[in-house]
């Protein structure tokens, strides 16, 4: 399957938006593989892309004070992540590791990502409502 017809059929954010978009989306995304244990991003990095789950899982690591990293959440083949620091022009929230060996991950640039929302209307407005669910969900700090 090629990489538009993945995102219109499997990655619910996609959802209506237009096949212009979606091909522009598309030709510009790198498609890269991961291994188990391996990190495919660290908290903190400069976000290039936004990243798709083509295929495998990934984990969403947090480290909080006085505590181990733990892992908050886990994501699949049609989720997505680093739309966050991407829209708020931020840094990595958190570590994201590789949990299944082969794991793709479709990386769309930022710079055509941005674009798409700022000529889609209604998809900016589910990429805003994935952000508020993702805060909404987030482990509180500890504080002392």
């Amino acid at each position: 399957m090629d990489a538009m017809t993945y995102l219109r059929e499997r990655v619910a954010l996609f959802a209506g938006v237009s096949d212009e978009n979606l091909a522009s989306l598309a030709q510009t995304s790198e498609l890269l593989t991961f291994s188990a244990g391996q990190t495919i991003l660290f908290k903190g990095a400069t976000v290039d892309g936004l990243h798709v789950v083509a295929s495998g899982k990934v984990g969403i690591v947090i480290k909080v004070p006085n505590k181990p990293a733990a892992q908050v959440a886990e994501l699949g083949a049609g989720e997505v992540f680093g739309e966050m620091s991407i829209v708020e022009m931020g840094t990595a929230a958190a570590t994201v590791k590789c949990l299944a060996d082969d794991t793709m991950v479709l990386v769309i640039p930022q710079e055509s990502f941005r674009r798409v929302l700022q000529e889609d209307e209604a998809f900016a407005v589910r990429v805003n409502e994935l952000i508020a669910s993702r805060r909404a969900a987030a482990p509180a700090p500890v504080t002392r």
